[in-house]
């Protein structure tokens, strides 16, 4: 076992610790015109649960510009609607980008927050309900998002995007209704930026669209919010498409975490789905904890690993798969996890381990 340096504080000062912050996000509103004769507009409504008033600040997201921050309340157990947001409160004549509200961490726990775009034409209006969701929500490196397209390519327009959380780097696949991928596509994004690609099958990946086309959005690393639009040609009328997150195939063989690096693996990984069986407990303090992530190839190559994602200030010390992790008190009483890239033989597979923080 290796030696951990010992740290010897005479005396630790207590300093107090400011209110954690939380972040939600409608991933695309939008104001202006649009194909078609489409005439769009967004409409934001808050209700608030508890019994004082919620103050919060709004951003929007548009490419990599952002706004000025817009104050934003709520009274005690009152809901408020925003008629029109992205030309009402951010002054734009025509655009679409994300909605990015910041509110402490106890106020987000009580506030509701809905939002729906729509296409406001002579017939009447046509729109569709865009959730809201907790930065924590979003997609994380190993995801595969996946986001359905159209059954008939003629008949609808299909325009899909995302906001990214964190600095992200994302492979984009179309996959044909037999499963056979048409154009693949990878890009690096910056944290705080939105983008949507308007028929992004053509745009973005450069093939014609066809019926039942899916696509794939890969985080390779960072985190972000994917979502997708079907728009009726003849009527206008659009259909939110979810993204939804799935995991890619296991081709590392997973075995397990060596807690005390004696050489046994003390939790495995026993259905082989990359995510180890057991929840780890790390100590919350100011020494770091020390363990060892063991794995192989399909075929018992070495591998090496790369750390994607961790809950907690974590590093890798030497090329056996040896992982510190130093969590902050701040974080003591909650849940997180680890994420890490394994790669053997040209294949990688993400590795998830489960982290209680004591």
């Amino acid at each position: 076992m290796r030696l951990k340096n010992l740290i010897t504080a005479a005396s630790i000062a207590l300093l107090p610790i400011a209110a954690s912050a939380a972040q939600i996000i409608v991933p695309v509103a939008g104001t202006g015109p649009g194909a078609g004769n489409s005439q769009w507009q967004s409409e934001l409504t808050l209700h608030n649960t508890s019994a004082k008033a919620i103050t919060a600040s709004m951003k929007f997201h548009q490419g990599e510009e952002v706004s000025a921050a817009v104050a934003l309340n709520v009274a005690a157990r009152a809901t408020s609607s925003i008629a029109d947001i992205v030309k009402t409160q951010f002054g734009k004549e025509s655009g679409t980008g994300a909605i990015t509200i910041d509110l402490s961490d106890a106020d987000a726990a009580k506030l509701a927050v809905a939002s729906r775009t729509f296409n406001a034409s002579s017939a009447g209006e046509f729109g569709q309900d865009i959730p809201a969701f907790r930065s924590t929500e979003a997609s994380i490196g190993g995801d595969i998002v996946v986001l359905a397209g159209p059954s008939s390519a003629t008949s609808a327009r299909f325009n899909f995007g995302l906001y990214v959380v964190d600095a992200a780097k994302v492979n984009w696949e179309v996959l044909r209704a037999n499963g056979t991928v048409a154009a693949s596509r990878e890009l690096d994004y910056t944290a705080g930026t939105h983008v949507q690609y308007n028929g992004g099958i053509k745009s973005l990946l450069g093939v014609d669209a066809a019926d039942n086309d899916t696509i794939h959005a890969t985080v390779k690393s960072g985190r972000a919010i994917f979502y997708g639009s079907a728009i009726n040609n003849l009527t206008g009328d659009p259909q939110y498409v979810a993204g939804v997150r799935t995991r890619e195939e296991i081709r590392i063989n997973f075995a397990g975490i060596d807690l005390d690096e004696d050489g046994t693996v003390d939790l495995t990984d026993s259905d082989h789905d990359g995510v180890l069986d057991a929840t780890i407990s790390m100590a919350t303090s100011l020494f770091p904890n020390y363990f060892r992530v063991v794995a192989a190839g399909e075929n018992g190559e070495k591998v090496t690993f790369e750390i994607v994602n961790s809950s907690a200030d974590a590093a890798l010390l030497d090329n056996e798969g040896t992982v510190q992790l130093a969590p902050g008190g701040n974080l003591k009483g909650t849940k997180g996890e680890l994420r890490l890239r394994a790669t053997a033989a040209g294949s990688s597979s993400i590795l998830v381990i489960p982290i209680n923080f004591l």
